[in-house]
């Protein structure tokens, strides 16, 4: 570490050097590495296209994560509107369902069949809530031409 940190003098390397073949190898190859121009910038060229390559995988595959969340968010917006739709068409139904049992029991009540009490029992109401139900149908009657 300390030949690579540039911290020993010529006497230090060469003794370094002559300690271990392994080493005296490396500094070998490291002065002749160094020597040589062309061989420095291919290497320098070689770590940059590796860089570049690296950053590209990941910046594709960032991209690829940011595109799968898009299109989740699009899939379920559209499920979400899917769905409530559905859940519109069943309220909308009960609804009808509802407003056409009680204006039916209402005719009922008017034309003297029922007793107020009576259909409300058979709309499954109390009696104040089914005669505020058949107020509000006579008034949307009265408003459709």
């Amino acid at each position: 570490m300390a030949y690579f940190a540039n911290q020993l003098d010529d006497h230090e390397r060469e003794e370094l050097a002559m300690s271990d073949a392994a080493i005296s190898g490396a500094m070998d190859a490291a002065r002749v590495f160094l020597a040589d121009d062309d061989e420095r910038w291919n290497y320098i060229n070689r770590q940059m296209a590796i860089l570049d390559y690296n950053s590209g995988i990941q910046d594709s595959r960032e991209e690829g994560l940011r595109e799968g969340l898009r299109e989740g968010r699009r899939e379920g917006r559209r499920e979400g509107r899917r769905e409530g739709r559905r859940e519109g068409r069943r309220e909308g139904r009960r609804e009808g369902i509802g407003i056409g049992r009680v204006g039916m029991l209402a005719e009922l009540v008017r034309d003297g069949v029922l007793t107020l009490g009576q259909a409300a029992e058979k709309a499954g109401m109390p009696e104040k809530e089914f005669q505020k139900a058949m107020e509000n149908l006579e008034m949307s009657n009265e408003e459709t031409p």
